[in-house]
C-alpha cells in the first residue's frame, strides 16, 4: 500500500511554507513512491480568523515590537511546554474540525513546520486520536510553544536546540538534529562572476538586502542609507511582499541607478545569493540557513523581537554573522570590507565548517524512517 504523508504549515510569513516545500522536494528525491499532500492548514480551515490574526501579528511586530517581545518572553519564561488552555485556543481559532480532514486524507504521518499545527495535533493525540506526528523547528531556538510531549519526532537545526528540548522533558530518542530543510536550488553554489552575468549585473562588489517574505527589517531606512555607496557597490534590494515599499523605492529618482536592482517577492533568491558578496538581513531561520548554504557572510539588522533575536544570538555566538544595531555600523563594515578584502575571512571559514556538517537530505531521511518504523525510539538521531 502506498504510504501517505501530510505536511502542514501556516501562512504566517513564507519561511514555514518554504520549509514544507523543501521537505516535499527532498522526500520525493529519496522515495518517489510516497504520496505527499501539503496544506496551509489555518488558511484552509478558517481563512478569515487566520488572516485577521496574521494581520494583527504583522501590525504588532511593525508598530509595537517591544510589546511583542514582552509577550514572547513572558510565555517562554512561564511555561515548560504548551499548556492545554493554549492548545485549546489555537485549535479553536485555526483548526476546528481538523479531524475531518485527517479522516479524509488518512495520512500515515503528519509533519508540521509551524508550532500551531503541532499544538493542535498533539491535543488530538492526548484525546486518543491515533496520528504519528513529526515537528520541524525552523529557528535556532526552541520557544516553549513548540514543546509538546506527544510529538513522535522533532527535527531541529542544531545541537543547542536539541539540548533545549531535552531540558523541557523531550526524550533524546525523539529528537533528530537535521538542520533546517532548504530547497534543492540552495544545495550548491555558482561562481559569483557567472551569477552576476546571468542577472545582467556588473562584476563588482554586490550587497543583497533582504527583510524576509514580509519585507521587514528596516529595509527602507537601510536602502536610503546605502545610497551613498551606489558608485562603489551594486545593491540588490529585495522587498518581499511589501509592494508599497517596492513601488516607493522604484519611483525615487535616487534609486534609478544602474548599480541598484529592486525586486519584490521572487523565486530565485538562490541566484541572488550566488551573486551577493554580502547579505544584510533580518535573521529569519530559513533565510539564514539558505545564506549559510550559499556561503554568504551576513550582517544582521533589526531582527523581529523574540525568535529572530534568538537566531541572531546563535549566529553571532558561533561567529557566523555580525549583529548591526546602528546604520553607522553598516557603513563601517562596508568601508572596511572594500578596503580590506579579507574582512569577513574568519566568518567565511566558520561558514565553510558549518557547511561540512550539512546533509540536505537528513530531514527527508528522518521522516522516511519515522514513516517506516512504529516507534521513534528505533530512529537514528545522528542525521546531521
Amino acid at each position: 500500500m502506498q504510504k501517505k504523508i501530510l505536511i502542514l504549515s501556516e501562512a504566517f510569513g513564507s519561511g514555514h511554507t518554504k520549509t514544507a516545500e523543501a521537505l516535499i522536494q527532498a522526500i520525493s528525491l529519496q522515495e518517489p513512491s510516497v504520496h505527499i499532500e501539503f496544506i496551509e492548514i489555518g488558511r484552509k480551515l478558517h481563512p478569515i480568523a487566520s488572516n485577521l490574526i496574521f494581520h494583527a501579528y504583522k501590525q504588532l511586530i511593525r508598530n509595537f515590537p517591544f510589546l511583542w517581545s514582552k509577550i514572547y518572553r513572558n510565555i517562554s519564561e512561564r511555561i515548560q511546554a504548551t499548556p492545554s488552555w493554549l492548545q485549546y485556543l489555537i485549535y479553536q481559532l485555526f483548526h476546528r474540525n481538523i479531524e475531518n480532514l485527517l479522516e479524509q486524507i488518512k495520512p500515515d504521518l503528519v509533519v508540521c513546520t509551524h508550532p500551531f499545527g503541532s499544538s493542535s495535533l498533539s491535543r488530538l493525540k492526548k484525546m486518543g486520536y491515533p496520528v504519528k506526528l513529526c515537528t520541524v523547528i525552523t529557528d535556532f531556538h526552541a520557544h516553549q510553544v513548540w514543546v509538546q510531549h506527544e510529538v513522535n519526532l522533532y527535527m531541529v537545526p542544531s545541537d543547542e536546540v536539541r539540548r533545549q528540548l531535552a531540558d523541557s522533558g523531550i526524550p533524546n530518542h525523539r529528537i533528530s538534529v537535521t538542520g533546517i530543510p532548504i530547497q534543492t536550488n540552495f544545495w550548491s553554489k555558482t561562481s559569483k562572476t557567472f551569477a552576476k552575468t546571468k542577472l545582467n549585473m556588473k562584476n563588482m562588489p554586490t550587497i543583497l538586502v533582504m527583510g524576509g517574505g514580509l519585507g521587514l527589517g528596516g529595509i527602507r531606512e537601510l536602502a536610503h542609507s546605502l545610497l551613498k555607496w551606489k558608485e562603489t557597490v551594486q545593491l540588490i534590494i529585495c522587498t518581499g511582499h511589501n509592494h508599497s515599499l517596492k513601488v516607493s523605492l522604484e519611483r525615487n529618482k535616487h534609486f534609478q541607478h544602474p548599480h541598484i536592482k529592486i525586486v519584490g517577492f521572487v523565486d530565485h533568491i538562490d541566484k541572488l545569493l550566488d551573486a551577493a558578496d554580502l547579505l544584510i538581513t533580518k535573521p529569519g531561520g530559513i533565510t539564514c540557513f539558505e545564506a549559510l548554504s550559499k556561503g554568504v557572510p551576513m550582517l544582521i539588522y533589526k531582527p523581529i523581537p523574540g525568535h529572530e533575536e534568538n537566531n541572531s544570538n546563535h549566529l553571532v555566538k558561533h561567529e557566523l554573522a555580525v549583529r548591526i544595531h546602528l546604520l553607522e555600523e553598516v557603513d563601517g563594515w562596508i568601508e572596511k570590507w572594500l578596503c580590506v578584502p579579507n574582512t569577513f575571512e574568519r566568518f567565511c571559514k566558520n561558514i565553510e565548517q558549518f557547511q561540512m556538517k550539512m546533509n540536505p537530505l537528513a530531514g527527508a531521511e528522518a521522516i522516511l524512517e519515522l514513516l517506516v518504523y512504529q516507534e521513534a525510539s528505533e530512529i537514528s538521531v545522528e542525521n546531521w
